[in-house]
């Protein structure tokens, strides 16, 4: 067994809410042996938490990422789950103390920094990956193996929407903590990496050239209705009828399945409470959120394929959504109701694929810390599925993208490469 193969890796553990307390959590099922030594949170009670279910001393616990990196804590391996804009600064200093990594997506939040965390990692010799979790979850791997047994034909057009259901969206969006650029990052950073990575993974080809538009347009004070207010329970006139009353969402029902954001609901007076005073009480319409609400991006690779990626806060179901159309045949996807259908042209009746659905938080994210350590364990058995090479190479596009929605053109990709070397 490879467990008793090995002296523990000791991990330590950046950024403590969800994602980065899932990912450890995950170490403890592993094939790899692995020891939890170290967190480093700013928020005390997660910081705390996360203390008490690994058993580790005041001396392992840290306020900042910084505190960890300065100190003399023996450590082999680092997570990194802050927010997106956070990443840059603790993943330099961990590659720089030794530590292989295992970053949350995006590697960066600016194309400068993706190439700082590439360089660094070049010149170490460490192991980084990059949770791009579309590569490890069993509907897109198995649209990506039917795209390379040559099922499609040759790939002509792609066309895929990141389709956002419209109260999860006010939810994150709007009201919530990825609302607001300067707190975090661009939307189509955040929320569409992901998509452009596995559509590039798809084409296996590079890019060629991207254009952009979108904008916040709906959730603004301009749009908000006569009789609503600043805060759902202060002075709205329209609680009875409004799409996204606080009390509706979060009080009379969890329709966001993200109650627990809140804080203390326990109680409906805890709820009450919460949206009384906090950001979910917020009208939809005064939140002062600048991030946007739409954006679609349009992409020629160098062997002619074109694609399409829309991202949207105006679903009624939630959900990604691909078509790709190929020489042979039209597959199309739907994550909403977890099925992949084939119509060949050479056949009358379509093939229908039902694909595995998800029964838990990010299953896909035990595979993810799996690969990462049989990198670090065993270097030949196989190379990374997104190592920051290859986050480098397709984050490119995103920021490609953005850089087009703010300046109105095109962008050719020679711009990024270059850059990057």
């Amino acid at each position: 067994m490879i467990k008793n193969s090995y002296k523990p890796l000791r991990i330590a553990v950046i950024g403590a809410g969800v994602r980065g307390t899932s990912l450890a959590r995950k170490l403890s099922t592993s094939e790899f042996p692995t020891q939890v030594v170290a967190v480093a949170e700013p928020n005390k009670l997660r910081r705390t938490a996360f203390a008490r279910e690994y058993a580790l001393p005041e001396d392992a616990q840290f306020p900042s990422w910084q505190a960890f990196a300065d100190s003399s804590m023996m450590c082999d391996a680092v997570i990194i789950a802050t927010m997106d804009n956070q990443h840059t600064g603790p993943a330099v200093a961990c590659l720089k103390r030794g530590c292989h990594i295992l970053i949350e997506k995006p590697l960066a939040d600016t194309f400068d920094g993706c190439q700082l965390i590439e360089r660094t990692q070049r010149e170490s010799g460490l192991v980084v990956s990059v949770c791009h979790t579309l590569r490890y979850m069993d509907a897109f791997r198995q649209i990506k193996q039917i795209v390379d047994d040559g099922v499609l034909g040759q790939l002509i057009h792609i066309e895929h929407m990141e389709a956002i259901g419209h109260l999860r969206f006010t939810h994150n969006y709007v009201r919530g903590r990825w609302s607001k650029q300067e707190n975090n990052t661009f939307l189509l950073l955040h929320k569409c990496c992901h998509d452009v990575d596995f559509l590039a993974w798809l084409i296996d080809d590079e890019c060629a050239r991207v254009s952009s538009f979108g904008s916040l347009t709906y959730f603004t004070p301009a749009n908000a209705p006569d009789g609503s207010g600043k805060r759902c329970l202060q002075n709205c006139r329209l609680a009875d009828s409004c799409l996204y009353s606080a009390l509706r969402i979060y009080v009379d029902a969890d329709l966001t399945d993200r109650l627990q954001d809140l804080g203390k609901v326990d109680t409906r007076e805890d709820r009450l409470d919460a949206i009384q005073h906090g950001p979910f009480g917020v009208c939809v319409w005064q939140a002062g959120n600048n991030v946007v609400d739409h954006q679609v991006v349009s992409m020629e690779f160098l062997n002619g394929t074109t694609v399409t990626c829309t991202l949207s806060g105006y679903a009624a179901v939630h959900g990604r959504r691909t078509r790709i159309q190929g020489t042979k045949a039209e597959l199309l996807f739907s994550e909403a109701t977890d099925t992949i259908t084939i119509r060949m042209f050479s056949e009358s009746e379509p093939e229908h694929i039902q694909v595995q659905k998800l029964d838990s938080y990010h299953p896909e994210d035990q595979e993810i810390v799996d690969n990462w350590l049989s990198g670090i364990f065993d270097p030949m058995s196989k190379r990374m599925t997104v190592d920051a090479r290859e986050a480098l190479r397709t984050l490119a596009i995103v920021f490609a993208a953005e850089r087009s929605r703010k300046e109105s053109r095109t962008v050719e990709m020679e711009e990024f490469y270059s850059d990057s070397g």
